[in-house]
């Protein structure tokens, strides 16, 4: 006989996804050093494809700030407040992180959610375009196929890190990936056959 409601709708306390497709047990922390704060789009914290909310279980350091508008992300403002702050987005003057050797004490900044809703968030900050900025040289392939992308280049908010990190203070990704691909194959596995192939 099949659960009630409620028992379908029952939310890991940890992973924060329903019971029926927690992933814990893919859940291996990662030791960093570099503070990352995700500043996550409203529409995407309960994005059963999302990758913020897994990174930030995986990760060590890690702190989401959901929001758009100056007023919404002033709490992260004021945590930033006397250090040195690097959002990583692309930009003809940002230092590659493959290069790149960040002073002491610094954080990193990542935003999540489509281009659009990205762009957005920093035209309603004029904070966050004035910090310095990191970018990829030679971006690694994305294999986020559980969600399309507009862009070739694309890359999820895990990957995006992953990378960032491992050439940044030469830390292993793998339980980043390890979780990414749980998150990937629960997905998979839910979708009907037939559109299960578009993915594939």
């Amino acid at each position: 006989m099949s659960g009630s409601p409620t028992e379908k709708r029952r939310q890991c306390p940890h992973c924060e996804r329903p019971m029926k497709v927690c992933l814990c047990a893919h859940i291996t922390p990662l030791h960093h050093h570099l503070p990352v704060q995700i500043l996550i789009h409203p529409s995407e914290l309960n994005a059963a494809k999302g990758t913020a909310k897994l990174t930030e279980k995986v990760l060590d350091h890690c702190q989401l700030w959901p929001g758009e508008s100056a007023d919404d992300l002033a709490p992260l403002r004021q945590h930033l407040a006397d250090v040195p702050a690097f959002l990583l987005y692309p930009d003809e003057q940002a230092q590659p992180v493959e290069t790149a050797t960040l002073p002491p004490h610094s954080q990193l900044l990542v935003l999540d959610g489509t281009w659009r809703k990205t762009h957005k968030i920093l035209q309603l900050n004029p904070w966050l375009q004035a910090l310095p900025k990191l970018s990829f040289h030679t971006a690694p392939q994305g294999n986020y196929q559980i969600r399309k992308a507009h862009r070739e280049d694309s890359l999820s908010t895990l990957e995006a890190i992953a990378y960032a990190l491992e050439q940044l203070e030469g830390c292993d990704p793998s339980p980043l990936y390890h979780a990414f691909e749980a998150l990937k194959q629960s997905q998979l596995a839910h979708m009907p056959a037939e559109v299960r192939t578009r993915y594939r």
